[in-house]
């Protein structure tokens, strides 16, 4: 029975696109669903509360699915500063796992200037625990031990925390089974400014993370840096990124080296040009990250460490 489910699971999400090309750079409003015969959508559920703020989630869901499934946390980008659960893409990319076998959880968090690290990555953190509560898990049908994380961008930033900082087992706490990071800058210290020539924008980006004017002065910048956090334990990555776009190369190749060299399987994809985050997701790549999740969440089996 249990081959039988993936089997399943792997044909569905070989089958369907897994992204819509819609990368804008400024919000959007949530765009009407075009698999509403395949997908269950519920907006605008509470996972949590943060210095009196809601935090919410959208839940995309396959529609009569076998269960328990694998789960995908999308984390949006917007420089830290802006976006939300509906921003660019995360609309069409929640509905777009669903149809294709997998529940998909588009996130909100906090925003910079008014919250710096470490906050995003607690309320993101915050989901993921939220999900794998036994309420939750029965109530969408999911693995508490298949989760993965998907950002793009900043929350491309957010997934590498979370995902090299993970402890313990896949069924509790902060411990994931797989990271999709586009565009994602690794090294945030006075050091990885020496990593390729990163631009004005992203520099400014990540000082207002950070709660910062300056790298030289800024005590939360390595704890903030997924590079240094790399150990043996840490789940499968896939990095895509372009060779000249917004954050410079250099950085995803640091963190695919430093993932190598302890062991953990790596995808480093780097395309020609200028695209950044979503914008990188031509049809090569989604079937890419596609065999990805396949691999690394659908078929995957339990781990301990």
């Amino acid at each position: 029975m249990k081959t039988t489910r993936l089997l399943a699971a792997s044909a569905a999400l070989l089958a369907v696109g897994l992204v819509l090309s819609g990368c804008s750079a400024t919000p959007t409003a949530p765009a009407a669903n075009a698999h509403s015969d395949s997908v269950v959508l519920r907006n605008d559920l509470q996972y949590g509360t943060a210095k009196g703020e809601k935090l919410l989630l959208n839940a995309c869901l396959p529609k009569g699915g076998n269960t328990p499934t694998a789960a995908v946390i999308l984390i949006h980008g917007g420089g830290f500063d802006s976006g939300t659960k509906d921003f660019g893409g995360m609309t069409a990319l929640c509905s777009e796992l669903a149809d294709g076998g997998l529940a998909a959880f588009s996130v909100d968090y906090r925003l910079a200037p008014k919250f710096a690290y470490p906050a995003q990555v607690n309320d993101v953190t915050d989901a993921l625990e939220w999900l794998r509560d036994p309420a939750q898990v029965a109530k969408f049908g999911i693995d508490p031990e298949r989760i993965g994380l998907f950002g793009s961008s900043a929350g491309a930033i957010i997934a590498s925390s979370i995902g090299t900082n993970g402890t313990g087992n896949l069924t509790g706490g902060d411990r994931v089974a797989a990271v999709v990071a586009l565009s994602p800058a690794v090294d945030l210290t006075e050091t990885g400014l020496l990593l390729g020539d990163p631009s004005k924008i992203a520099i400014a980006s990540i000082l207002q993370y950070l709660g910062c004017d300056e790298f030289r002065a800024c005590p939360n910048a390595r704890d903030a840096s997924p590079l240094y956090s790399v150990d043996p334990t840490d789940p499968p990555f896939y990095i895509a990124m372009s060779k000249k776009e917004l954050v410079p190369v250099e950085q995803g190749q640091a963190m695919a080296s430093a993932l190598t060299a302890v062991g953990v399987p790596v995808t480093l994809d780097v395309k020609p040009g200028e695209r950044h985050a979503l914008e990188l997701l031509n049809e090569a790549t989604r079937a890419s990250i596609r065999q990805f999740l396949i691999d690394n969440l659908v078929k995957s089996s339990t781990r301990t460490d």
